[in-house]
């Protein structure tokens, strides 16, 4: 018979494999540093790509934050807030959207490239926007990259290690513990009177006003992207975040009545549960305009299929006529699925170049 003191020594332990590791100097992951145009940042590492430098900054989180060659006080360049997937991808972030730098771990190097290949086309989309011109930072959510769980850097090094075969059965635990664990991850934040998304999104506000109050970036021109959850955390930045002017979305938004009642595990990351009483997802239209907004959706995306998406970029747009904004808001689809591709990139530097334009 297992004692009861056994029994929370499990629970301690299996909790402790899913809660993310501590952020640097110390802090726990969930803290926040001090907000501000003021607030500075560590240079902890540079990597020279060319037209592009990629650093690893510290601003009590990390984040890569890419730098065009060239942009200065005198000739700034438009800033973009690049915001992660979830995928149920977990050891991977910013390593979604930006080549990983030459000292990244081998299996952080394989995941990210497996991922790019299969959802980007094969290309770094952070690293592509750098190269023309563009300030871009790419900060990691909790519960992914450097702030992932000790089992979920476990699976990772297990996963993507061609020296040793791990069986299925192993990494398949792994995952699944790793994947439920959000719900521990939001109930141990929510514990602490702190909703999981808005803490986020005050995470994703410090990134833009980082970038926004460089020196070398146009604090006028500064635009928020992002992909699946990354749209979510776009949408939400560019309402809530003054330093953000604009913003594209691609492949999520929907009505409420499509969501299930009982969240899954992966819902956990986006509830805020006072947000989806009182008001459906295009409703943030109110908040957005006058803001110019790129939504973009797959005609064969089976998270955000077409009707119930249609219908809410209609509300959307109704919104913003009322509030003044015709023409600022586009919705578009586009023949393909849950997916970044290049077509669709191309979309998005096309909507970037007339909203936050390039100085040359």
């Amino acid at each position: 018979m297992v004692q009861k003191g056994n029994i929370l020594n499990i629970i301690t332990a299996v909790i402790s494999l899913l809660l993310p590791c501590t952020a640097a100097q110390g802090q726990p992951s969930s803290s926040l540093p001090a907000a501000g145009r003021d607030a500075r940042f560590t240079v902890l590492e540079r990597e020279d790509r060319g037209t592009y430098d990629c650093l690893l900054i510290d601003y009590g989180l990390r984040s890569y934050l890419l730098l065009p060659d060239g942009a200065d006080s005198l000739t700034r360049c438009p800033g973009i807030v690049m915001l992660h997937d979830h995928g149920a991808r977990f050891d991977i972030g910013k390593e979604k959207l930006a080549r990983p730098l030459e000292s990244a771990p081998e299996h952080v190097k394989l995941s990210s490239r497996q991922w790019v290949d299969e959802h980007f086309d094969g290309v770094y989309f952070a690293d592509s926007l750098a190269s023309l011109g563009y300030a871009v930072i790419i900060p990691d959510m909790l519960y992914w990259g450097d702030r992932s769980s000790d089992a979920c850097r476990q699976w990772s090094r297990l996963k993507f290690n061609p020296g040793r075969k791990t069986g299925k059965p192993v990494l398949d635990s792994l995952k699944h513990l790793v994947y439920e664990g959000q719900k521990a991850v939001y109930d141990s934040l929510m514990s602490e009177g702190i909703v999981w998304a808005e803490m986020t999104m005050k995470e994703d506000a410090l990134a833009a006003e980082i970038i926004s109050g460089m020196d070398c970036v146009d604090s006028s021109r500064v635009a928020a992207v992002g992909w699946s959850m990354g749209a979510h955390r776009a949408w939400l930045l560019t309402a809530f975040c003054p330093e953000v002017k604009a913003g594209v979305s691609l492949c999520w938004m929907t009505l409420k009545e499509t969501q299930p009642v009982s969240p899954k595990a992966s819902d956990y990351a986006m509830l805020i549960p006072e947000m989806r009483e009182k008001y459906d997802f295009p409703d943030i239209a109110a908040k957005l305009a006058p803001k110019p907004y790129l939504f973009l959706n797959g005609t064969r995306d089976h998270l955000f299929p077409v009707p119930p998406v249609s219908e809410a970029f209609g509300r959307m747009q109704s919104i913003y006529r009322d509030l003044g904004a015709e023409g600022r808001l586009e919705t578009v689809f586009f023949d393909g699925g849950h997916h970044c591709g290049k077509e669709v990139q191309s979309l998005i530097v096309e909507f970037l170049e007339k909203t936050v334009p390039l100085p040359y």
